[in-house]
């Protein structure tokens, strides 16, 4: 009698077990199909690790996120429609199409010997003649330099080194806050501004630079314990100073919102505090 109850437990649990690993595996496959779904293909050629990557977003209403690191063995690019949700059921509702999925953007890969460039941009495609706020992803091995342009959302930008230009904000759209955070020695020029969200650059202890930090509405702050900052002029709204005798121009604003530098030690994992 005990050795039967025993089988019938021992099938019962196995049967469990089962249901479950079929379920997870149900999950991650849907979960696989939906990223696919929400991938946007690159023309040309893988973007690899080992030559240089110049990368240009540009997302007229959204946020935009650039992570550079090595794992990424290839450049990937994912998008997301804000309120997905709300708009399926308004679609159903009120009988016009909607596309969650639809080619929003296109990416184009095109290179010269070992200069390779990824190219973001927004596609044509609307909703009722209404463009959605979309979220953009970029993931990349290796990034040498960016180019951003976004409205409707803030910018995230991790691992970049070399030239960096943001703008975030037009004026139709107000922009989001920028935070670009590096643990690549900055030594070339950095340029971001926003029109509606703070502006903040994490950086480590070898980078340099000549510094403007501009906020008329907001603070402006340097901090840091490493390196020597020569020739610091602060004024409401208004920082200038020259850290590590760098030449290369970093010029921050926010038109809205505070101007800042932080320098630590592991610049990619820090937070800034700031309400995103």
């Amino acid at each position: 009698m005990f050795k039967t109850r025993s089988m019938i437990l021992l099938a019962a649990l196995a049967a469990l077990t089962l249901t479950g690993c079929t379920r997870m595996g149900g999950l991650r496959a849907r979960m696989a199909a939906d990223e696919l779904a929400h991938t946007v293909p690159i023309q040309g050629d893988p973007v690899i690790l080992g030559r240089l990557n110049a990368v240009v977003v540009e997302n007229p209403y959204g946020k935009v996120k650039v992570y550079a690191k090595p794992a990424h063995e290839q450049a990937h690019i994912t998008f997301r429609v804000q309120q997905e949700r709300r708009l399926r059921w308004r679609a159903a509702r009120q009988g016009f199409e909607f596309d969650p999925v639809g080619e929003y953007f296109k990416a184009i890969h095109s290179h010269n010997g070992e200069l390779s460039t990824l190219s973001v941009m927004p596609t044509d495609l609307t909703v009722e003649g209404y463009r959605p706020p979309i979220d953009l992803t970029v993931e990349i091995p290796q990034c040498d330099g960016i180019e951003v342009r976004n409205a409707g959302g803030k910018v995230i930008i991790v691992g970049v080194e070399g030239a960096i230009n943001v703008i975030s904000g037009d004026e139709e759209v107000a922009g989001g806050p920028i935070e670009i955070r590096t643990d690549k020695k900055q030594v070339e020029e950095i340029y971001a501004m926003s029109n509606g969200g703070h502006v903040t650059l994490v950086t480590g202890p070898e980078s340099a630079g000549t510094f403007e930090l501009v906020a008329p509405r907001g603070k402006t702050s340097f901090s840091s314990r490493y390196g020597v900052v020569d020739h610091s002029l602060p004024k409401v709204g208004h920082w200038t100073g020259i850290w590590n005798d760098g030449t290369n121009s970093i010029y921050l604003e926010s038109q809205d919102g505070d101007a800042s530098v932080i320098v630590v030690e592991n610049p990619v994992m820090h937070s800034s505090g700031k309400t995103w």
